[in-house]
């Protein structure tokens, strides 16, 4: 992204007193330690990390994500902790669900219900929010709408049930910019009632993937200390994880086929991934399977976004788990396949594309609403004004050809950003309502029509993923192009001055926040308020 102009001079200057660490993917200096955060006549600082300047070496180890295989009915523990991690050879100390990154794969069948305990044993208080699940809004794990916070040392449980099929994850709903990057995060898959709903493979996988941001020393570059830093794009990491390493592997047999199930937990990073000329499928989205399977190059996920991805390793060699973005790419992992053929082969079952038409019948119901006029109009938009520090300025941007920042381009300003200097916003364009006052309303069985309009004319025009709790969504276009094949949403991305238009099915009743899922726009307030009755 290309500036035209900077205004923020109040910033660069602050920037330029406070120590700094290069970027490790080259985008610049970025600040680290007790640094001075200016505006509305306090000071902000930077310097909240797990057991900040203490020795990691006496917690826990970090251990690998298991597999719980939860029974409908079950009671099962998640319970927040402080361990060590070790990446590049620094030991790091981190959080964990029962001390693991990610937390344990949780596999339920569809229509259960189970009850999760949960322990807070780190340092700041914490909830779970179980995104993408229409469950009961009082487990919903929204501080400040379902719940109080679960402080250090108590204890909390929620009711969960699964009434849809697909790959969920759940996450921490406070701090979310430093609690969840640092480690509290983990996949849910529901697996179908109907046992034959996809085609048959011979291994499946969740990958959680996600980046961190370290300094010249292999630390992590301190969060801020009572609110989110990074706030103008969002921190972008330097380091890529999958499944919390660095060095992700798989061994394969000639001809596997195997499902991934993908899900992109970090900050603000839009992920392009591929399998290095593999041949892909993609079968499943945020919610479930597709009306239609797809053969695709490759997947975009923008924060909290999942996919179903099936893998034909035909032949044997070395193949490249990537993001690529239109100006490099990155390694994420390693395939090696053998020599060795596949036992059984579902080479067959591959080539074909499945309809399913009970995911068709079930949106046959919604198809007479696509038309209809918005009954919302939410519109994306950020204030450089709010503290009175910028004088009679912001700054302009040159909106990226596919509407996505794909790297930190704003530096120095984006490392210095807190939500003291300028604000994040969503918009009723009927009300002007705004953020904390946002409030929609909609009946059980309401299909409600929402349009988003992303500003191209914003200080800083970028993406927003916008989540909405405990509800699904169908999305019907974006800048006038109509879906042609539907999946179940619950998060979209919307590009930089793009407008989605999607249908949501007010299924759930309660009062459900919806939110942009870069983690640093969500704590500078970039949320309302569903209330469904």
């Amino acid at each position: 992204m290309k500036y035209n102009s900077f205004l923020i001079i109040g910033t660069v200057l602050l920037a330029a007193c406070a120590p700094t660490s290069l970027n490790q993917m080259g985008n610049g200096g970025m600040m680290h330690g007790n640094q001075g955060m200016m505006g509305n006549n306090q000071t902000q600082t930077t310097d909240l990390l797990p057991r900040r300047n203490e020795d990691p070496s006496s917690l826990p180890e970090a251990t690998s994500s298991s597999v719980i295989e939860v029974q409908d009915g079950q009671t099962i523990s998640l319970n927040p902790t402080l361990v060590r991690k070790t990446i590049n050879g620094k030991e790091i100390a981190m959080y964990g669900y029962n001390g693991e990154i990610p937390g344990p794969l949780l596999k339920v069948k569809q229509g259960s219900a189970f009850t999760v305990n949960v322990t807070n044993n780190i340092d700041l208080p914490t909830t779970i929010h179980w995104h993408g699940i229409r469950l009961d809004n009082a487990s919903d794990g929204t501080d400040g709408v379902t719940q109080e916070v679960i402080a250090p040392g108590a204890s909390y449980q929620y009711k969960i049930k699964v009434p849809d099929e697909g790959i969920y994850w759940y996450h921490t709903h406070v701090r979310e910019d430093l609690e969840q990057p640092m480690g509290l995060y983990g996949n849910i898959l529901v697996t179908p009632a109907d046992t034959k709903a996809y085609s048959p493979v011979n291994h499946d996988e969740a990958l959680a993937v996600t980046d961190l941001l370290l300094d010249r020393n292999g630390d992590p570059v301190p969060y801020g200390t009572s609110q989110a830093d990074h706030t103008l794009m969002g921190r972008f990491g330097n380091i890529m994880l999958v499944n919390g390493q660095t060095d992700y592997k798989l061994d394969v047999s000639k001809g596997d086929v195997f499902r991934f199930y993908l899900t992109n937990t970090a900050n603000t990073r839009t992920f392009r991934f591929n399998f290095g000329g593999a041949k892909m499928k993609l079968v499943g989205g945020d919610n479930g399977r597709y009306e239609k399977e797809q053969f695709v190059d490759s997947v975009i996920l923008s924060p909290s976004e999942r996919a179903i991805v099936d893998v034909l390793f035909e032949k044997p060699g070395n193949y490249t788990f990537s993001h690529q973005t239109p100006d490099r790419s990155y390694t994420l992992g390693a395939v090696t396949v053998s020599n060795n053929a596949v036992a059984t082969s579902y080479a067959t079952q591959f080539a074909q594309l499945a309809s399913h038409a009970d995911v068709s019948k079930d949106i046959d119901a919604f198809r007479s609403s696509f038309d209809k006029a918005p009954d919302y109009t939410l519109v994306l938009d950020m204030d450089m004004m709010g503290n009175g520090m910028m004088g009679g300025g912001g700054m302009m941007a040159e909106i990226p050809k596919d509407g996505i920042e794909w790297e930190d381009a704003a530096g120095m300003m984006n490392t210095t950003m807190m939500g003291n200097m300028m604000q994040w916003k969503m918009i009723d364009q009927a009300t002007g309502a705004t953020n904390k006052d946002l409030v929609y309303t909609a009946k059980v069985g309401d299909r409600v029509k929402i349009r988003i309009i992303n500003k191209k004319d914003a200080p800083h025009p970028m993406q927003h993923p916008i989540h909405f709790h405990g509800q699904r969504f169908l999305v019907l276009s974006d800048n006038g192009v109509q879906t042609k094949d539907f999946v179940w949403k619950d998060t979209v991305l919307v590009p930089a001055g793009h407008t989605v238009d999607i249908l949501l099915d007010a299924s759930n009743v309660g009062d459900w926040m919806f939110h942009c899922h870069i983690a640093e726009h969500l704590s500078n307030g970039m949320m309302g308020l569903l209330k469904v009755q």
